[in-house]
């Protein structure tokens, strides 16, 4: 491990873990955005090339103020405004580089299991409403540990709550108990 705490912000469906459709994300609340970027402003999000891909057609441009560190298998991709990595490893060593409070992992559903088992804290936005999406955010319940709710939201009718995870602390094995 990489000693350096590993953190998850995501938008995900409360009943149906819906997190994103056709390349994009099923919704667009500023105020989530704001967490999003207060969580990640100054540590770097490592992220898939599709997700990086989006939020430039999104925003126009790739996350500011924070290493876009972006994990693609195509050995001829490059990006100006990115570091590109070939694994996860490299993208956590080069991530540590920075030496930042937390790393966070910005997506995509992919990338979401491939890591869910190394997640120290997840900062999750819990949608209410029924969007149907091909991307699903991974099952975390029985690993992690509310810590903190925000209280419920509203954007334009669609009520969303923020609510904070930690890894629960795994047990050692005591060999007088059976």
């Amino acid at each position: 491990m990489i000693g350096i705490p590993l953190a998850l912000v995501a938008g995900m469906g409360r009943h149906n873990r819906s997190i994103g459709k056709a390349g994009g994300l099923l919704r667009n609340v500023p105020d989530d955005m704001r967490r999003f970027a207060a969580k990640t402003i100054g540590k770097p999000v490592i992220m898939g090339r599709k997700t990086f891909e989006s939020v430039i057609a999104l925003s126009g441009r790739p996350l500011v103020d924070r290493p876009n560190i972006v994990l693609s298998r195509n050995p001829a991709y490059r990006h100006e405004h990115a570091i590109v990595c070939r694994s996860l490893a490299s993208a956590l060593a080069c991530a540590a580089a920075f030496a930042p409070e937390e790393i966070h992992i910005g997506g995509g559903p992919e990338l979401y299991d491939q890591v869910i088992g190394q997640v120290d804290r997840l900062y999750l936005t819990l949608f209410n409403d029924d969007h149907e999406g091909e991307a699903k955010f991974p099952s975390f319940e029985n690993e992690f540990t509310e810590v903190r709710r925000h209280g419920v939201r509203e954007h334009q009718g669609l009520e969303y709550e923020w609510v904070d995870y930690v890894r629960r602390a795994v047990e050692k094995a005591n060999p007088h108990n059976c």
